[in-house]
């Protein structure tokens, strides 16, 4: 088991002095939404693997059942689970979800690196296997979320590739840090 080499922050290391208006923090949970989408068409995540990631980081495992239910992709925007996140249960997922991207990133590494030879290369990236596994769980997942603007299939695989190079960054010892700055850009 990867433990992460960074102290797990408080909650008053990086106070919040404005809490988020009801559109920013749907906005901050619809970003989420897509990176946790995205981390689940790479890594097999399930229940186990989110329960294991609370416990270890001594968070509250409550939060487990709203991305198990999240992650059946069955919700409708008004009983979707992140909508009803407050700001400290978000900050605790996305502990959840950088430390299972730090416990993956070889996965997402070699993933990021395909991508690039592919691109580079001019080819398709759905020609090798984990790319195209990857992007074709991305294209199913995100066409069954209705609450997400309907996109073009290549409009889906330059957001699939962009999220996939953000996991990379979420998978460092500071991913943490990034997400969470990352969400708060919708603050402004």
């Amino acid at each position: 088991m990867v433990k992460m080499s960074q102290s797990v922050p408080t909650w008053g290391d990086t106070p919040l002095t404005n809490p988020p208006t009801p559109q920013q923090l749907y906005q901050m949970q619809t970003h989420l939404d897509l990176v946790l989408l995205a981390s689940e068409c790479l890594i097999p995540i399930d229940a186990d693997m989110l329960l294991q990631a609370a416990l270890d980081l001594d968070v509250n495992t409550t939060l487990v059942e709203k991305v198990h239910l999240w992650s059946n992709r069955d919700t409708t925007q008004e009983n979707h689970p992140l909508n009803s996140f407050t700001v400290e249960q978000l900050r605790s997922l996305i502990l959840i979800l950088c430390y299972i991207n730090q416990q993956h990133q070889e996965l997402i590494r070699r993933a990021v690196t395909l991508l690039e030879q592919m691109t580079v290369q001019h080819k398709d990236p759905a020609q090798t296997t984990l790319l195209g596994n990857y992007l074709e769980n991305f294209k199913d997942f995100y066409s069954k979320r209705a609450d997400h603007p309907k996109l073009l299939p290549n409009q889906q695989v330059e957001l699939a590739s962009k999220l996939l190079i953000d996991l990379l960054f979420y998978s460092e010892d500071n991913g943490y840090d990034r997400l969470w700055l990352a969400l708060l850009d919708y603050r402004s």
